[in-house]
Formats: structure tokens, C-alpha cells, sequence
């Protein structure tokens, strides 16, 4: 158990170094341009947050049941990925109003879902 859950740890941190090197610099591995939009070269990182969100449950959450727990963890890890790559765009290309709508949306998303990923632990 102890040697799955250093797997899964290792495994985790892994995804998230590997997220915030493509999300801080997608041209690694695309050869589009970058957009002239700031709101479009932001958009272009987010994606890159579901690596930091799938890292980030593998790091703290190791256990498939109970479903809700995991359905809970699984949601609030990836919304904070999204969350934090979407951050790191806006410190990178610069700051705009609908961005800071989208992390204002995510913040209030992820909220009620670490509650409920909380209240499922009991």
C-alpha cells in the first residue's frame, strides 16, 4: 500500500511540473503562433491545468471509494489546475477583464467543491 501510494505521489508530481512547463510555455510542443489576443494567448495555456489537476489528486487523494469522495476530489483537482493555469497565463500575457471573470467563476466552482470533497471525508 505504502509503495502504491509513493507511486502515485511520484506519478502526481510528475503531471504537475509537466503542466506548469507546457502551461508556462506551450510552444514546446506546438508550433501554432501565438495569438495577438491576450484573452486567446491565455486561453491557449489553460488546458495545460488539467495535467496540474490530474497531479494534483494524484498527489493527495488515493482511494477509488467511496465514488463520492472520489467524484468530489476528482472535480475540485481539476478545477484547480484550470484555476492555476489560467493564473499563470494572466501573470505571463498580461491581465484582462474576461480572465479575471473566468477565475472569478473557477474560484466560485471550486469553492462548494472543496466543500463537498471535505464533508464526503467523514
Amino acid at each position: 500500500m505504502i509503495e502504491s501510494t509513493l507511486i502515485l505521489r511520484c506519478v502526481g508530481i510528475l503531471l504537475i511540473v509537466t503542466g506548469l512547463v507546457f502551461a508556462a510555455n506551450p510552444e514546446l510542443i506546438s508550433n501554432k503562433p501565438i495569438p495577438d489576443d491576450t484573452f486567446q494567448a491565455i486561453e491557449r495555456r489553460i488546458w495545460w491545468g488539467l495535467l496540474i489537476g490530474f497531479g494534483s489528486l494524484l498527489l493527495f487523494h488515493h482511494q477509488l471509494q467511496p465514488w463520492m469522495t472520489t467524484i468530489a476530489a476528482t472535480s475540485a483537482s481539476l478545477m484547480f489546475g484550470l484555476l492555476v493555469a489560467r493564473l499563470l497565463g494572466i501573470m505571463l500575457d498580461g491581465s484582462v477583464a474576461k480572465q479575471w471573470v473566468n477565475v472569478a467563476i473557477e474560484v466560485i466552482l471550486l469553492v462548494p467543491l472543496v466543500w463537498w470533497y471535505l464533508s464526503t471525508q467523514n
